[in-house]
């Protein structure tokens, strides 16, 4: 139960444990909703997600903001995940990918030379020029588990909400694009006053736009 000081000793507060044990509860179910997620989508054979990555890109070009923007930030693709850069490796718009950088923030380089694997075994630049968050037109963000108002959880490490946390202020850009396989999208989460939503979230099956929750604007 959960306690707290007091000059007659300990007292313990059964609502206060209650709201404890409920917390603890929803994040044990994240993180079984979490590795589940991983381990499906790392099950997939390289056939299938080539041909995933290709049907959902083909959706994100498709995009009046994706067509209009000329600075996009991807990343590389690992485990079974959607992977946006072979595709857009053809493309003439410019695309950065994500360093990360000490105190789990991303940076996005624009990559003058080989990939070379980080965090997680993510390959990213070893060189190149670096862009300003403000100045991205267009992220694609990897995702583990969608919903379908778009909020999102990746791997566990904060990288993404550190970093785009201003966006829980102010509006776009950068344009936050989640591309997922279908599977990976359940019908609700329980999004933390941290996380960072989507704008759009585009699977094999189609695109979803964020809906607000109720008391939003």
């Amino acid at each position: 139960m959960a306690c707290f000081k007091h000059l007659l000793g300990d007292i313990c507060h059964p609502v206060l444990e209650s709201k404890r044990l409920l917390g603890k509860h929803r994040c044990m179910q994240e993180e079984a909703i979490r590795d589940g997620m991983s381990r499906q989508r790392a099950l997939l054979s390289p056939e299938v997600v080539h041909d995933a990555s290709a049907l959902v890109m083909r959706r994100v070009k498709q995009l009046e903001e994706f067509c209009e923007a000329e600075l996009v930030a991807a990343y590389v693709g690992i485990r079974g995940e959607i992977d946006p850069w072979p595709i857009l490796e053809a493309v003439e718009t410019r695309i950065a990918l994500p360093v990360v950088r000490p105190g789990g923030v991303l940076e996005f380089v624009l990559p003058s030379g080989p990939l070379q694997p980080g965090p997680f075994g993510i390959r990213q630049p070893v060189s190149g020029e670096r862009v300003s968050l403000r100045d991205l037109d267009v992220v694609l963000v990897p995702v583990v588990v969608a919903d379908k108002r778009c909020n999102r959880m990746g791997h566990g490490a904060g990288y993404y909400d550190r970093t785009f946390a201003f966006r829980l202020e102010a509006p776009a850009p950068p344009l936050l694009i989640g591309i997922a396989h279908s599977f990976q999208v359940v019908p609700s989460l329980n999004a933390q006053s941290w996380d960072v939503p989507l704008d759009i979230l585009a699977t094999e099956q189609g695109i979803l736009l964020r809906k607000p929750q109720i008391g939003e604007d």
